[in-house]
């Protein structure tokens, strides 16, 4: 076993639940935040989507006082980006049957948060019988973003 920083990420983040299917992934997915409830969603990222997060999180972390290592680096870790933002108040959810195809899969989701529409593109990866979401984009009206561009570099000149 890997046990360099990235090959911990799957330890770190947890071993996920099983998605057999590219709905049922959504669904566990979206089912607890219509509730209201958090989860630890980095456990439904595919390993390439895990390795930007972790990239993204030890670019934010923190020294002794309580100052950011790299203070220029953004702070996108606090943003869902299964809900276009960093609070739950989603209203209205569809999701469109999945089309997949040798291995991938792609949805759309599309939802009212905290009185905002959104519309969010959801890619998936079969990795050994089980789907994990491989990049999330909002296409819907206002600002359009690609997670993994966000996570990995700097879109809004922060630093």
């Amino acid at each position: 076993m890997d046990f360099t920083w990235l090959g911990m990420v799957p330890m770190i983040f947890g071993a996920g639940a099983a998605s057999d299917t590219p709905r049922a992934l959504l669904d566990q997915i979206y089912q607890p935040l219509l509730a209201g409830q958090y989860h630890n969603l980095e456990e439904f990222y595919s390993p390439r989507l895990q390795e930007l997060t972790a990239h993204n999180l030890e670019a934010n972390v923190v020294d002794v006082s309580g100052q950011p290592v790299d203070p220029e680096a953004p702070a996108i870790v606090s943003f869902n980006p299964f809900l276009n933002g960093e609070t739950a108040d989603v209203k209205d959810l569809q999701v469109t049957e999945p089309i997949t195809r040798d291995g991938t899969a792609v949805a759309l989701v599309s939802f009212v948060n905290a009185g905002q529409p959104a519309v969010l593109s959801i890619s998936m990866v079969e990795l050994q019988g089980e789907w994990k979401v491989d990049d999330i984009a909002a296409v819907g009206a206002g600002e359009k973003w690609l997670y993994s561009w966000l996570l990995q570099y700097d879109p809004f000149s922060m630093r």
